[in-house]
């Protein structure tokens, strides 16, 4: 696989069809997040994932954009979910989410090794903030 099919994979297989162990098989042990989630292993990625997959059920994945330069990918991805547990101190309000995240990745050997990410928190939870009860009555 070219370093940009482990990166459209990633997203795929962890977040949208939970498959961890891709995660941990195509991350480097020693992984290192420079975003705020500070993930410093494989599996602390995955503890992240699976917080992630608590946040939103049926999390779709769009892949938008996909560059490669050497041993770095940057991508535009579209996360897609409904808001089903706790997302940044509120409480599941059953609204549908949708929002896009930039994240950038190096890897060696087809391992991903560091990321910098960026996803839009403030928008996020504005969102959710907004008529809570609204979503819960959209998804009965």
């Amino acid at each position: 696989m070219t370093n940009k099919e482990i990166v459209k994979a990633f997203f795929v297989e962890s977040y949208q069809n939970h498959r961890y162990d891709f995660a941990m098989k195509h991350m480097a042990v020693d992984y290192y997040d420079h975003s705020p989630a500070a993930a410093r292993s494989n599996q602390e990625a995955v503890g992240i994932l699976k917080v992630v997959e608590a946040m939103f059920s049926d999390l779709q994945i769009e892949v938008l954009d996909l560059i490669e330069e050497k041993d770095r990918v940057a991508s535009r991805i579209k996360f897609t979910g409904i808001h089903t547990g706790i997302c940044m101190g509120i409480k599941p309000t059953g609204k549908r989410i949708e929002f896009e995240a930039l994240e950038n990745f190096r890897l060696k050997d087809g391992v991903i090794t560091e990321s910098w990410g960026y996803w839009p928190d403030l928008s996020i939870k504005a969102f959710l903030e907004e008529n809570p009860l609204e979503g819960l009555e959209d998804n009965r």
